[in-house]
């Protein structure tokens, strides 16, 4: 059976080498939930063609970001050619680290509209028939905003703030 590249998603890529035992600081497009320490193996990206390596061991250390080793890499020597490679999994697994990201980890994100700047923080996330909002405070005035990829334009973890585009009158109830 042969992998194709349309089978798999890009996940993040190995950063930086992180201490002399071969181990690597691993920096995800996604949130890393438990999901993640549950897999085998991910793909690197080396000449064009993903070629798996099987996990050895996974520390997450932030909310995208996370110490991994692979079996039969056990030096910084051997580890250094694989340093800037691309990660690559199965869409399939990869689809699951979106639905497993708590919404609930968005509690407390700062909500900041591209036109009005800050709406207010994230109270609450509410799930209406399937439908995600946020519940925003802002000055003891609550708001009620669609948790979608139409108005969702980014979201930083690290800063804990998600960026919106709101259509016109949402912010005006």
């Amino acid at each position: 059976m042969s992998l194709n590249k349309s089978d798999c998603q890009i996940i993040g890529i190995l950063a930086k080498l992180h201490g002399f035992r071969g181990e690597f600081v691993f920096a995800s497009d996604f949130y890393l939930s438990e999901e993640f320490k549950k897999w085998e193996s991910i793909f690197l990206e080396i000449e064009g063609l993903l070629v798996p390596f099987f996990i050895n061991s996974v520390n997450i250390t932030a909310d995208n970001t996370a110490i991994i080793s692979f079996k039969d890499v056990n030096s910084s020597d051997i580890a250094k050619e694989f340093v800037s490679c691309n990660v690559f999994q199965l869409k399939k697994l990869a689809d699951k680290l979106e639905e497993n990201a708590d919404s609930d980890l968005l509690t407390g994100y700062q909500v900041i509209d591209k036109q009005k700047g800050l709406v207010g923080i994230v109270d609450q996330v509410l799930n209406y028939n399937e439908n995600l909002l946020f519940r925003v405070l802002k000055d003891n005035h609550e708001m009620l905003i669609p948790a979608n990829e139409e108005i969702i334009v980014k979201v930083n973890h690290k800063k804990k703030e998600i960026i919106i585009i709101a259509p016109e009158g949402l912010l005006d109830l």
